[in-house]
């Protein structure tokens, strides 16, 4: 969710040229910024069909790159990392392997094999992806903040709290410090700063950042820009944990009317914020309640996450703990056992319950 900000930016260094196809990139990577995803899918396929496009490697592996980050946003991860890879391998073809563009299109493969739960590759291609962008990257520049956050939010998912933290505050300090223009970033690094707090037990802490986030997407983003699911999800999360059980329920609905509307019905991040509602009624017992949402949120997992998902698994279990808690316990067995073939596929464990 990070790339489409300072995507602007590196557009427009690589784009010093009097161009008739120039305004066009500009013009999908503002409509990419703005949430418009398959609007600017139209514009970058279009861009891809021009002979000057194509032509110049890094600026074909540009269009490839962001291309994927906005498919990813749409939650076709697997397509995502197939356009990164082919942009991967028209910058080696062209000897441009040592160039920023690379690290960026790295960066952006890393996040879509994080998205597939593939956290053991993601972090391999993340820290490569740092490493030359710290030779090919100014410390301060905000493409260099995403790889840091990227890496960040590996850390995040396989247990290294102590290191995704750090990561986070250093983000969050290289996005203020690039001023207006990187609002949107800072507001994603304050987001991703409060899933690390609300994981480690600090939630208050979580939710003065998601605040922060709120109040950054505010100056910069349109209204109900779907980044804003994910502000609210990690508040309910973090509300979850202070037992301010209310205040989450308040935010629900609202929370799952747009994970909806902003990214589809049959969208990950949909199963994600059906799984953080639901555990809030979990902490409750109020099991009634929690059963529709974890339903729904295992049949659009199963549909859009690749098989042995860790989420799946999770939520597949606490699935069955809800049905056996009903006294539904056929199906309880059932979704048991579904689960149990799931453990093939050990990437992250944890609490279910957190």
């Amino acid at each position: 969710m990070l790339w489409n900000s300072a995507a602007l930016a590196l557009a427009t260094a690589l784009l010093l040229k009097s161009e008739p196809w120039t305004a066009e990139l500009k013009s999908a990577v503002t409509l990419n910024r703005n949430g418009e995803y398959r609007q600017a899918l139209t514009k970058y396929t279009a861009l891809l069909s021009t002979a000057p496009v194509r032509a110049d490697a890094e600026i074909h592996a540009y269009v490839l790159s962001q291309m994927a980050d906005a498919t990813m946003e749409l939650g076709a991860y697997t397509e995502a990392e197939t356009k990164t890879r082919e942009a991967l391998r028209i910058l080696a073809s062209a000897h441009r392997t040592e160039t920023s563009t690379f690290a960026i299109a790295e960066g952006i493969l890393a996040a879509a094999l994080r998205a597939q739960g593939n956290y053991g590759e993601a972090k391999k291609a993340a820290e490569q992806a740092l490493s030359l962008g710290k030779k090919t990257l100014s410390p301060l520049a905000p493409h260099f903040g995403i790889l840091v956050t990227t890496l960040a939010q590996i850390l995040q998912e396989t247990g290294d709290m102590n290191g995704a933290q750090k990561l986070c505050r250093q983000a969050v300090d290289i996005f203020e410090k690039a001023g207006e223009s990187s609002r949107m970033d800072l507001g994603s690094a304050y987001q991703n700063l409060a899933v690390v707090y609300a994981l480690r037990g600090k939630a208050q802490q979580a939710v003065d950042a998601v605040n922060l986030a709120l109040a950054t997407w505010n100056r910069a983003l349109p209204p109900d820009h779907p980044f804003v699911v994910y502000a609210l999800s990690t508040k309910v999360v973090a509300y979850n944990k202070l037992k301010a059980f209310r205040q989450a329920e308040e935010i629900i609905p609202e929370m799952l009317r747009l994970a909806e509307s902003q990214f589809g019905a049959d969208h990950p991040e949909r199963a994600i914020a059906l799984s953080d509602a639901a555990a809030v009624y979990l902490a409750q017992k109020k099991y009634g309640l929690a059963e529709p949402l974890l339903r729904e949120a295992v049949a659009v997992g199963k549909r859009r996450f690749p098989a042995g998902h860790p989420l799946v698994r999770t939520t597949l279990l606490n699935y069955c703990y809800v049905l056996e808690k009903l006294d539904r316990k056929q199906e309880a067995a059932h979704s048991r056992a579904e689960a149990q073939v799931l453990l093939a596929f050990p990437e992250k464990q944890g609490p279910l319950f957190p």
